[in-house]
């Protein structure tokens, strides 16, 4: 997957040592990264990653995790529903922990939504969101 977008970044130590990055909070019309996380963003990407947060379910021990790592690209609408069908890209680890890994991450994004807690005037900066699931180190 190619983007030209930039992101904001953000963490979230997960229950069962996993890690949610992010989201990324996806701006289709500017080039470069902002220098800082503007306050509603923040504020955006804080509810999506806790919505988010509070439906990741995933097995612990699977072999090569620590290697795997889970983006899932999305579209919202201003509703905070999701537009079409959220893209899933998974790199490292054992096909395996690679399929478990990407199953868990798409069930936590797909039961979070509808995500009701975003800035409708600050839709310009939510409307496109790539969340990254990562091992905890």
């Amino acid at each position: 997957m190619t983007n030209h977008c930039p992101h904001i970044g953000l963490s979230l130590l997960m229950a069962l040592g996993m890690m949610l990055t992010a989201p990324e909070v996806t701006h289709a019309s500017d080039a470069t990264a902002p220098a800082a996380v503007q306050p509603h963003e923040n504020s955006a990407a804080n509810s999506l990653r806790e919505d988010v947060a509070k439906n990741w379910n995933f097995p612990p021990g699977l072999a090569g995790s620590k290697h795997v790592r889970v983006r899932v690209h999305l579209k919202l609408n201003r509703s905070g529903e999701i537009v079409g069908k959220p893209k899933v890209t998974v790199t490292g680890g054992p096909k395996g922990t690679k399929q478990a890994m990407a199953a868990a991450a798409m069930r936590a994004v797909l039961r979070a939504a509808p995500f009701k807690n975003l800035p409708i005037d600050q839709y310009d900066t939510w409307k496109e969101v790539s969340l990254n699931f990562a091992p905890a180190l």
